[in-house]
C-alpha cells in the first residue's frame, strides 16, 4: 500500500509528455503549446496614430493645409511639408515626416484648412514600432494552455500555425451491474452512474474527451472484451469500480490477463484507497473506486496531474493553497485524509469549512464541497484556526 505522495510521484514519472504536431492558429484555443511563442515582426510594424485626429508635419503652427485621409491599415501616400496634415482614423499608420498627431476634438476645420486649439507636444498620440513588442519578443511559453485570452493574443500576433501537444485518448470502462442511467426510473437497491459524468464533463474544461464503455456488467469475459478495445485505442484506460477485494471486483485478475504491470495498488488515503495503476508499455490503467467520492478524490489527486502532464503542461499539479480552518478538522494518523470543505472570504484571507459528513459513502453534500482539505499521514486534527492546504477544484480546472 502506497503513502498519496509516494503514489502520485510513482504515476507520474510513469506518464511522459505526448509528441507534438502542427495546427491552424485557429485551432489552437484549448490546445498546450509545444514550444515558446515570439513575436513574428515589431508590434506596431508602422508608426500609427492612437487617436483620431490629424498628423502634423511640423510642430508651432496654429493652421495647417489637410492634404490627405488616412483610414486604419491605409498606407501614406505622400510626403507631408512643415505647414501640411494629414487626416488620420485610430490605428491608421502617420505619414512621415510627422511631428505629432492632435485630436480632433482639439482642433477647428474650415475647408482643408485644420486650426488648432490645444497645446501638443513632440511625438503626442503617435505609437512607435516596436513601442509594444520588438521582433523576437516572448509571448507565451512552452507548456501553456491556451486560453479564450490567450488565443485571442495569438490570433492579434498574426501567427499561422502552432507546435503544441497532442491531446491523450482516454478510455473509460464503467462497471456494474447495479448501475442505472441518470433519467431512468428508480429501482430499489440500484446506483445511479455519476463518474462517467463528472470525468467526461472534467475532461471538457480541460479541453480533453474520452471514449465511454459501459456500464458494462460484473461478468469477466464481457469486461476483458471492454478493456481489450479500450486498452488498444488509448492512451489511458480508467475504470470505474471493481477494484476492491469482492467477488465481482474482477479489475486485478483481468490487468494481468492482458499483460499490465502494477505500479501502484491501493494506497493510504481516505476516501479513495482502493485504487490501482498499472502500465503496459506506454498506456496506463487507472482502476478507480466505485463510490463517488472516492472516485472524486483520486481524479483530482491522481488521474488529472498525469493527464495534464501527458498534455504538456508545464505545470500539473495538484497544487495546494493555504487556508484558514473556521471549524477543527479530523482525520487519521498513518494515512491522508481528504476533508470536504467549502472556501469562504474573511478579511481577505481564504477560509475553509468542513462539511458535517465526510463519509465515503456519502456524496450529496460535494454539491457544497470547493476544495479538498490535505491532513497528511502524521497529523489527526487541525484545530480551529489553524492553517491547512487545500486542492481547490476550479483551479485544477484552468
Amino acid at each position: 500500500m502506497h503513502a498519496f505522495h509516494e503514489a502520485l510521484e510513482c504515476v507520474l514519472q510513469a506518464a511522459l509528455p505526448l509528441p507534438t504536431h502542427t495546427v491552424p492558429v485557429a485551432d489552437a484555443c484549448g490546445r498546450v503549446l509545444g514550444a515558446d511563442i515570439f513575436t513574428p515582426r515589431p508590434f506596431p510594424d508602422t508608426p500609427r496614430s492612437a487617436v483620431d485626429g490629424y498628423a502634423l508635419g511640423q510642430l508651432g503652427r496654429q493652421s495647417y493645409t489637410v492634404r490627405e485621409s488616412l483610414a486604419a491599415g491605409a498606407l501614406p501616400q505622400i510626403k507631408l511639408n512643415p505647414d501640411e496634415a494629414s487626416a488620420v482614423m485610430t490605428g491608421a499608420t502617420v505619414p512621415h515626416p510627422c511631428e505629432a498627431v492632435v485630436r480632433v476634438e482639439d482642433t477647428a476645420v474650415q475647408a482643408k484648412q485644420v486650426q488648432i486649439k490645444a497645446p501638443i507636444t513632440h511625438g503626442s498620440n503617435i505609437n512607435t514600432i516596436g513601442e509594444e513588442a520588438q521582433p523576437e519578443t516572448l509571448i507565451m511559453e512552452r507548456g501553456r494552455l491556451v486560453t479564450e485570452i490567450g488565443f485571442s493574443v495569438l490570433c492579434y500576433a498574426g501567427l499561422k500555425q502552432l507546435c503544441v501537444h497532442r491531446k491523450p485518448k482516454i478510455g473509460l470502462l464503467i462497471t456494474g451491474s447495479e448501475l442505472l442511467q441518470p433519467g431512468a426510473e428508480h429501482q430499489v437497491g440500484k446506483t445511479y452512474n455519476s463518474n462517467s459524468y463528472l470525468l467526461q464533463s472534467v475532461l471538457a474544461r480541460l479541453g480533453m474527451e474520452c471514449e465511454v464503455c459501459g456500464p458494462v456488467e460484473d461478468d469477466l469475459d464481457t469486461l476483458q472484451a471492454a478493456l481489450t478495445h479500450l486498452g488498444t485505442r488509448n492512451n489511458v484506460v480508467v475504470s470505474s469500480g471493481g477494484v476492491s477485494m469482492g467477488k465481482y471486483d474482477y479489475v486485478r485478475p483481468l490487468l494481468q490477463r492482458e499483460g499490465f504491470s502494477c505500479l501502484v495498488e491501493r494506497t493510504r488515503i481516505k476516501p479513495g484507497r482502493p485504487l490501482i495503476v498499472s502500465q503496459r508499455e506506454e498506456t496506463l490503467f487507472f482502476g478507480m473506486p466505485g463510490y463517488p467520492a472516492a472516485f472524486l478524490t483520486n481524479l483530482f489527486a491522481y488521474l488529472l496531474p498525469v493527464l495534464k502532464k501527458m498534455a504538456g503542461w508545464h505545470i500539473y499539479g495538484p497544487t495546494w493553497h493555504p487556508v484558514r480552518l473556521l471549524a477543527p478538522a479530523r482525520g487519521r494518523k498513518g494515512r491522508c485524509d481528504f476533508v470536504r470543505v467549502k472556501l469562504t472570504q474573511e478579511a481577505g484571507q481564504l477560509c475553509a469549512q468542513p462539511l458535517p459528513s465526510q463519509m465515503t459513502s456519502h456524496y450529496l453534500n460535494m454539491a457544497a464541497c470547493d476544495a479538498l482539505l490535505l491532513l497528511d499521514s502524521v497529523t489527526d486534527n487541525l484545530p480551529k484556526g489553524a492553517v491547512g492546504n487545500a486542492l481547490i477544484f476550479k483551479h485544477e480546472l484552468c
